[in-house]
C-alpha cells in the first residue's frame, strides 16, 4: 500500500460499488395484473376488483390515485435452499399484502430523498422450498414520501420500473457492510490519526484480498474486518444511544387519509425488520397514529403490541399528536397529554415519561410545568438547531418554565430526526456535541421520516457494526426511557435554560392560513363552554353528561393543532379537510352547548332573557337582545346565570364629527378617528393619559413585501420590515351608530386593487376598550398586512400572554437574540407599559405580533403559494380591540378584558322568573377559572384554575354546589393530595403562573332547587 490516502479512499468506494452490484444476480419473471381502485379502499375490497395484465415500464396515475397489484410468483427448483426477494419500482410508495394484513412498505425512486430507491425489496423465501407458487398483493399509492412533489418528480411518480423475483446473496450483502463501514471511517476519521489511517488500511486490504467473481476469497475479507472491528474504546469515549425512528407527519404535503397507509406501510417496516434484527429498537410517537392502527389495520396493530410486549416497538411522546406549541391554548396542551397518555396506558399499560416532540416551530414558557403535571420527566427536539442566528449553546440541559418547573432536555446533536446511521453522522454526532465538559451521553434518531419510511435494512446494518469500536463512539441501541435515565445520571452541572424556547425560523407559521386559525380560536372557545354547562348540567340536575361526545370532538381539534396543519404550512387539500372537521365540530359542539343550556336552565321564548357566563367574574356588557336588531345591558355573576329583563342605564356612548374627524366618547374612553380610519387619540380618562403617540396613528394598516429566503409557508424573514409597500388609508367612511348603548364608524379600504377591507371601529357605553371589527376580501399574495399602534409608551419590553401565563420581550434589536424575536407568538393579547400605565392589543383568532421601539403591530394576513397556492385566499373575519389601562398588565386588568372580549356573554329568550346564580367565584383577582369538566373515571367534577399575574398568594374558592370533598390533583386527573372543602369553600394557596387542578366530589344527593339564589 503507497502513500495515496484520496485515490485509496476513492478505491474503496468505487469497489462497494461493484460489490453492491452483485447482490442480486439471478433474476425470474412475475404475473402482474393491476386493478385501479376507486379510493383508498380496504384489502377486503381489493380482492374483489377487476384485474386487467400489467408490464414492467406502464405508469400508474393520476397523482394521488391508488391502484392494487396481484402478483404471481413461481420460484424456480434451482433457488432451493437460497433467499429469495421480490424487487418492485413503481416510482412512488407502496406496500406489500399477504394474509390480508400489511406486511412491509416499499419506497421507489424519485421519492424526495434522493434520485433512486430507497427500498424495494421484499423477502419472499429465506431459505426457499424451490418450486413453490404463490400470490401476494402489491398497494401502489401514486404519490412520494413527500407527497407529489415538483413537476419533474410528479412526471415520474407510478412509472413501474422494476418488479421481479430476485436471488439475494447475502454473503455479499455482510461483506459489503463489514467493507462500507470500514470505509467511511477511513473517509470521516483524520488520515493523521491512528484509527483512521488503520481503517483506510484494513479497508484496502479487504479489497485487495477480494475477487468480486470469487466468493471464495470473501471470508478472508470479512476476517479482516472482524480483526479491525475488534478493537475496543477506552472508558472516556462518548455513548451514542440510538433508536430507530420516522417522524410521520400527521398530515402535511399529503391529507390525513393518506398518512394513515404512511403509518401502515412504516410500522409494517419496523416490525418485520424486528424479526430480523432482535436487537433493533424504534420508537412511535402521536396516539392518533396508534389509534388509526387499531381501527384500520387490526393484525398489524396486533404485531405492534406484541411487539412492544418484548420492548422493541416503543410507544413514546405522550401526546395525541405532535403538536405545534405556539397557537394551541393552554387546555388544549393539557389534552393532548390527557388523552395521549390515557391511550397508551389503556393500549401499552404504561404512560410515557417523554415529551417526543422533534419538529415543532418553537416551544412555549409554560410547557415544562404542563409536562411536569402530565408525567412527563423528559423533553426531546432538534428543531432549534435550524435557528437562524444564534444556534443553541448546550445539547442537555434543563428546561425551566415560567412557573419554575424544571426538566431534563435534550437535543440530539446529529441535528436530524431522520439520520442515515451511517458512520458519517455517527462520527457528526461526537463532534457537534456541545457539553463534552459535563457529559457523555447522547441520542441518534435513525430512520426515513417527515413522509415516513423509517429505518431500512442497510441502517442496521451499519449501527450493530458499531458497538463499541476504537474510533467511533459506543453505540447501542436504547429506549427513550434508557436514554435520559443513563442522561441524567451521566450529566455534571446542567445549565439551564428559562423560559420559551424560541425558535428562530418559521415565523410566518403564526399566521399563515388564517382562516383556520379562527376556526382553532373558535373550537377550543365552544369546547370550553360546553364542558363547562355540561359539568353544571350534571351537578346541579343529574343530566347526562356527554364524554364521548366531547372526547370525539376534542380529539378532532387535537389533530387540526399538528404541528403542520394550525401553523399553516399543508397542501391546500389538508385545509379543505380541516375545515370540513371544524365546521362538523362548531355545529356538534354548538348543540353539545345548547342542550347543556336547556337542561340547566330550560328557557322559552318570552319576555326576559337568560345570560350565561362562563368566566370566573361577575360581568355587565352591552349585547345584542335576542329576537330583535335592539342593544341592551345584561349582566350575570361570576361563572352563572341570571334571568333578568333588558335594563336600562346611565352610562351611554356618544359619536360626533368634529372638524373632519370622528369622536367616539363614554365614561372611560374618548377615542379621535380621522376619516382614513387613523386613530388619532385614546384618551385613557381615569389617568387622563393619552394612549397613542402625539402626531402619529394608531390603526395603521401596513402591507410589506413577503418574500422569504426559504419555507414560504413558513418564514418571513427581518427584513420584510424594511419593505413596506403600502399603508393604504380607508377610501370611504361613514357614521354608522350614534349611541346611546353603541357608537361606531364604518371605514372601506382598497388594501390592494385585489383585495378589500371593511372596519367598524366600535365603542360601546361601559367598555373600557375600543374595537375594530374588521371583514376582508383577500386576493393578494407574497404581501403580509399587519396593523400598527404607536404608543405613548416607553418600555424595553413588550408583555405577551401565553399558554396559563405572560413572558416578557424585548422592544430593540440590541443584539442578534433581541432581533431574532422580530415576529414572535401570542395568544390573547399583547401588551406596551409603564409601571403607572399601558395599553393592550387585544385579538379574537390572531396569533403573530411584533414591538419594535413604541409601535405594536398585530399580524393579520398573508398569502405564501407553497406548499398551498390558494393560502389566505378569500374572505376572512376578525377582530382586535386597544385596552388603555393604569398599572401594568398584571394589575391593569387586562388578562380579564381579552378573555371578555374572546367570550361573550350567551343571551338567550327566557320566560322564567328572574333569578340568579353563580356556582363558582374566586375572591382574588389572580386566579382565572380556566376548565370545568366531568372527571374521566368518575363522575367528579374537574376544576382547573391558574395564576395569571405571576404573583404568589392565596385566594378563596366558593360555590353552592353539593361537593362532598376535594383534592389537588394533576393534568391526567391522579389525585395527589385532599384539600378541606368546608362551608361551601376552599383556601387555595398559590404560586406564580401555577397550574392548579381540582377533583371535586359531588354528594350524590345532589343540590335541590331550594340552592338557587333569587
Amino acid at each position: 500500500m503507497q502513500k495515496h490516502i484520496e485515490l485509496t479512499r476513492q478505491r474503496l468506494q468505487n469497489f462497494a460499488r461493484e460489490l453492491a452490484g452483485r447482490f442480486y444476480l439471478r433474476r425470474a419473471p412475475l404475473i402482474l395484473q393491476a386493478f385501479a381502485a376507486p379510493g383508498r379502499i380496504a384489502y377486503a375490497e381489493a380482492l374483489r376488483g377487476d384485474y386487467r395484465p400489467l408490464q414492467v415500464g406502464e405508469k400508474f396515475g393520476p397523482l394521488w390515485s391508488t391502484h392494487w397489484v396481484r402478483v404471481g410468483y413461481a420460484i424456480p427448483a434451482e433457488w432451493k435452499g437460497q433467499e429469495v426477494h421480490l424487487l418492485w419500482d413503481s416510482c412512488s410508495e407502496a406496500c406489500v399484502w399477504q394474509a390480508g394484513a400489511p406486511q412491509q412498505g416499499l419506497t421507489g425512486s424519485h421519492n424526495g430523498w434522493q434520485a433512486g430507491p430507497l427500498r424495494t425489496e421484499f423477502c419472499l423465501a429465506r431459505p426457499a422450498q424451490g418450486g413453490e407458487q404463490g400470490e401476494l398483493y402489491i398497494e401502489v399509492a401514486c404519490n412520494g414520501l413527500f407527497g407529489i412533489g415538483g413537476e419533474e418528480r410528479a412526471a415520474r411518480t407510478g412509472e413501474l420500473r422494476q418488479a421481479e423475483l430476485a436471488l439475494f446473496d447475502r454473503r455479499a450483502w455482510d461483506v459489503y457492510w463489514d467493507l462500507q463501514v470500514i470505509a467511511d471511517m477511513a473517509q470521516e476519521l483524520p488520515a493523521d490519526t491512528p484509527r483512521g489511517g488503520q481503517a483506510l488500511f484494513t479497508a484496502n486490504q479487504m479489497v485487495n484480498l477480494m475477487r468480486l467473481d470469487d466468493p471464495a476469497t470473501w471470508p478472508a475479507a470479512r476476517q479482516a474486518a472482524a480483526h479491525f472491528f475488534a478493537a475496543r474504546n477506552g472508558g472516556g469515549q462518548h455513548n451514542l444511544s440510538a433508536v430507530g425512528h420516522a417522524h410521520i407527519d400527521t398530515a402535511w404535503l399529503w391529507p390525513l387519509a393518506e398518512t394513515r397507509r404512511k403509518c401502515a406501510r412504516t410500522f409494517a417496516s419496523a416490525v418485520r425488520n424486528m424479526d430480523e434484527y432482535p436487537a433493533f429498537r424504534f420508537v412511535a410517537s402521536q396516539a392518533q397514529q396508534y389509534a388509526w392502527m387499531k381501527a384500520d389495520y387490526p393484525a398489524l396493530y396486533a404485531r405492534m403490541q406484541e411487539k412492544a410486549r418484548l420492548g422493541q416497538f416503543i410507544p413514546a411522546g405522550g401526546a395525541w399528536v405532535e403538536p405545534d406549541c405556539n397557537i394551541p391554548s393552554g387546555e388544549s396542551l393539557v389534552r393532548q397529554f390527557l388523552y395521549g397518555q390515557r391511550f397508551f396506558q389503556a393500549e401499552f399499560g404504561r404512560r410515557c415519561r417523554e415529551f417526543w416532540n422533534p419538529d415543532v416551530f418553537g416551544y412555549s414558557g409554560a410547557l415544562p410545568q404542563i409536562m411536569k403535571q402530565a408525567g412527563i420527566d423528559h423533553f426531546l427536539t432538534q428543531k432549534l438547531s435550524w435557528n437562524q442566528f444564534n444556534k443553541p449553546a448546550s445539547h442537555t440541559f434543563l428546561w425551566e418554565g415560567i412557573d419554575g418547573s424544571r426538566l431534563l432536555t435534550h437535543f440530539p446533536p446529529a441535528d436530524t430526526y431522520n439520520s442515515l446511521a451511517n458512520v458519517h453522522e455517527v462520527v457528526f454526532n461526537v463532534r457537534n456535541f456541545k457539553d463534552h465538559e459535563r457529559a457523555k451521553e447522547s441520542y441518534l434518531l435513525f430512520g426515513y421520516g417527515d413522509g415516513g419510511g423509517g429505518p431500512t435494512p442497510a441502517m442496521l446494518e451499519q449501527l450493530q457494526r458499531m458497538p463499541d469500536v476504537d474510533g467511533l463512539p459506543r453505540v447501542q441501541m436504547r429506549s427513550p426511557q434508557e436514554f435520559f435515565a443513563r442522561c441524567a445520571a451521566d450529566i455534571q452541572d446542567p445549565l439551564v435554560v428559562v423560559g420559551e424556547l424560541y425558535f428562530e425560523l418559521h415565523r410566518g407559521t403564526y399566521t399563515s392560513q388564517a382562516r383556520n386559525k379562527r376556526f382553532n380560536r373558535q373550537a377550543e372557545l365552544l369546547l370550553r363552554e360546553a364542558e363547562i354547562f355540561a359539568s353544571l348540567a350534571l351537578a346541579v340536575g343529574g343530566s347526562a353528561y356527554p364524554a364521548a361526545d366531547l372526547e370525539a370532538l376534542w380529539k378532532r381539534a387535537l389533530t387540526n393543532q399538528f404541528h403542520d396543519i394550525i401553523p399553516g404550512s399543508s397542501i391546500h387539500e389538508v385545509y379543505q379537510d380541516s375545515s370540513q372537521d371544524y365546521t362538523d365540530l362548531l355545529a356538534q359542539g354548538g348543540e353539545l352547548r345548547r342542550a347543556a343550556l336547556q337542561a340547566l336552565l330550560p328557557t322559552a321564548g318570552g319576555e326576559r332573557m337568560a345570560v350565561f357566563n362562563s368566566l370566573g367574574w361577575a360581568r355587565r356588557s352591552v349585547a345584542a337582545l335576542p329576537g330583535s336588531q335592539s342593544l341592551g345591558i345584561v349582566a350575570a355573576p361570576a361563572l352563572g346565570w341570571a334571568v333578568q329583563s333588558a335594563s336600562s342605564a346611565s352610562e351611554t356612548v356618544s359619536a360626533s364629527e368634529q372638524e373632519g374627524c370622528f369622536v367616539l366618547d363614554n365614561s372611560q374612553l374618548t377615542a379621535v378617528l380621522d376619516r382614513q380610519g387613523g386613530l388619532l387619540s385614546l384618551v385613557h380618562k381615569a389617568s387622563g393619559r393619552e394612549c397613542i403617540e402625539p402626531g402619529q396613528a394608531g390603526n395603521r394598516f401596513v402591507l410589506f413585501e413577503d418574500l422569504p429566503n426559504n419555507w414560504d409557508a413558513w418564514d418571513v424573514d427581518v427584513f420584510h420590515l424594511e419593505k413596506p409597500l403600502a399603508r393604504p388609508g380607508a377610501a370611504a367612511a361613514r357614521l354608522e351608530q350614534a349611541g346611546p348603548l353603541c357608537a361606531a364608524v364604518r371605514f372601506e379600504y382598497a388594501l390592494t386593487p385585489d383585495s378589500r377591507l371593511s372596519q367598524v371601529v366600535s365603542l360601546d357605553a361601559l367598555a373600557g376598550r375600543l374595537e375594530f371589527d374588521c371583514t376582508v376580501e383577500w386576493r393578494t399574495q407574497h404581501q403580509f398586512l399587519k396593523v400598527e399602534f404607536p404608543l405613548n409608551v416607553r418600555t424595553q419590553a413588550a408583555t405577551y400572554e401565553i399558554q396559563f401565563g405572560h413572558l416578557q420581550r424585548p422592544t430593540h434589536f440590541n443584539n442578534s437574540y433581541d432581533m431574532a424575536r422580530f415576529e414572535v407568538p401570542a395568544h390573547r393579547w399583547a401588551d406596551l407599559s409603564e409601571p403607572d400605565f399601558g395599553a393592550a392589543l387585544l385579538n379574537d383568532c390572531k396569533y403573530g405580533y411584533a414591538a419594535h421601539g413604541n409601535t405594536l403591530r398585530l399580524s393579520l394576513l398573508r398569502g405564501p403559494t407553497n406548499p398551498d397556492p390558494q393560502a389566505d385566499q378569500g374572505e376572512h373575519r376578525f377582530r382586535y380591540a386597544l385596552y388603555p389601562h393604569s398599572g401594568g398588565p398584571q394589575t391593569g386588568g387586562v388578562v380579564q378584558e381579552a378573555y371578555d372580549f374572546n367570550v361573550p356573554l350567551l343571551v338567550l329568550p327566557s320566560d322564567g322568573p328572574e333569578q340568579a346564580q353563580s356556582w363558582f367565584s374566586l375572591d382574588g383577582p389572580a386566579l382565572v377559572i380556566d376548565t370545568l369538566k366531568k372527571a374521566e373515571d368518575s363522575q367528579d367534577l374537574i376544576l382547573r384554575l391558574y395564576e395569571s399575574r405571576g404573583t404568589r398568594g392565596a385566594a378563596r374558592l366558593s360555590s353552592p354546589l353539593p361537593i362532598a370533598g376535594a383534592a389537588r390533583a394533576n393534568l391526567l386527573e391522579d389525585e395527589l393530595a385532599p384539600l378541606a372543602w368546608q362551608d361551601g369553600g376552599l383556601e387555595l394557596a398559590y404560586r406564580p403562573f401555577e397550574i392548579i387542578t381540582l377533583k371535586l366530589s359531588l354528594d350524590s344527593r345532589g343540590l335541590s332547587k331550594q340552592n338557587a339564589v333569587g
